[in-house]
């Protein structure tokens, strides 16, 4: 079976992290039956094949200036004999891209709503964070939050078509990864799929931090408070008033920060681009502290390693935010199974054979069925 990529390549960090274990499980797709060929450009030829996945990525900047460019895209792509995926590698659960499903025959997506239902509700802000918290009188509306495009009860049967993709588990999100350095030799070795592809690295043993009573600090939580939609930064602002009583929030080196880290008991991880923080979750993981999150109940995702037994939650609303600090803080021996079940399920996909082997099997249902 022959899949051709249509992708923008390393340039974001979303790409690198979702094409990381898609490239280096290359060869042993090959060798299951999975031929894989990437495009950085819109060619006739991409179209011959089994399966077209084109990556959301790719299409971002032309969306907002034509969404009939990507649409006749999507049509062209498309043969009596070929599969068209479309794959949003959007860090939340609403999808930007729901007015393309009438034209790919799969919407693949990294995280999505367990009640599908949620994308035929118009969700102000862009997202279900922002929509929580303007439904609940908590921050007031402006022009900032109008409602997306959602499916109409007529298009209910599109539903079907938005399939659960695979998660960011599988990249290197280790201190010394070069998936998220931004130094200018990284940044511009990015500009080449072909040389990049080849420094991919998988995570080594001694990233992973043990789990242990033996931490100096209790909580970490560096933050920014600013650039993202009007829910999610008030999120972050409410919780940083709560935190001011424990801690500081500024944001610190990446050095500073794996060590902080890997010192802490705890380390809270409020809303971001979405409802998983990435990279922070999967850092949180490698170090070994107990990760402190949001209710993320409502997501649906594989490998789903952020779940009740991997992760403390908290409400969206941060009233039992403060007694949970306290609580773990004062019986941290009886929490600390989380950091230990959390760190475990991370390992076991993002470090040997056994996680690889998960993952082209998943890739190859993902394709297939």
């Amino acid at each position: 079976m022959r899949v051709n990529i249509l992708t923008k390549g390393f340039l974001s960090p979303n790409a690198r992290s979702w094409l990381h274990p898609v490239v280096k499980n290359k060869s042993r797709l090959s060798e299951m039956g999975i031929e894989l060929f990437f495009y950085l450009k819109d060619s006739e030829e991409i179209k011959f094949c089994d399966v077209v996945i084109v990556e959301s990525k790719f299409i971002k900047d032309l969306w907002a200036v034509d969404k009939s460019k990507i649409f006749e895209l999507l049509i062209n792509l498309k043969t009596k004999n070929n599969k068209v995926f479309l794959y949003d590698l959007g860090d939340s659960t609403y999808s930007w891209v729901l007015e393309a499903l009438p034209y790919v025959d799969k919407l693949l997506k990294t995280f999505i709503f367990k009640d599908k239902t949620n994308y035929c509700m118009p969700l102000d802000g862009q997202n279900i964070i922002t929509n929580y918290y303007y439904k609940s009188g908590m921050i007031q509306s402006n022009n900032s939050l109008q409602p997306h495009f959602f499916l109409k009860k007529k298009d209910v049967n599109l539903l079907d078509k938005i399939k659960v993709g695979f998660n960011y588990t599988f990249a290197d999100h280790s201190s010394n990864s070069n998936l998220w350095k931004y130094d200018y030799f990284n940044r511009l070795l990015r500009r080449s799929f072909k040389i990049y592809s080849k420094m991919l690295k998988s995570i080594k043993d001694d990233e992973y931090i043990h789990p242990g009573i033996n931490r100096s600090q209790n909580l970490s939580c560096r933050m920014a408070l600013s650039g993202y939609s009007k829910g999610v930064e008030f999120h972050r602002e409410e919780t940083a008033k709560i935190l001011s009583k424990y801690l500081l929030t500024n944001r610190l080196n990446r050095k500073d920060y794996f060590a902080e880290i890997r010192n802490s008991k705890v380390v809270i991880s409020p809303f971001g681009w979405g409802e998983i923080n990435t990279p922070r979750d999967y850092e949180v993981a490698l170090s070994g502290s107990i990760l402190l999150k949001p209710d993320i109940s409502h997501i649906d995702t594989w490998p789903n390693i952020f779940n009740k037994e991997t992760v403390v939650q908290y409400k969206w609303d941060l009233s039992d935010l403060s007694d949970l600090i306290d609580n773990i803080i004062s019986n941290y021996k009886n929490y600390i199974h989380f950091a230990v079940n959390l760190q475990d399920q991370y390992k076991h996909y993002s470090y040997g054979k056994s996680g690889q082997d998960e993952f082209c099997d998943y890739f190859i249902n993902m394709i297939k069925n």
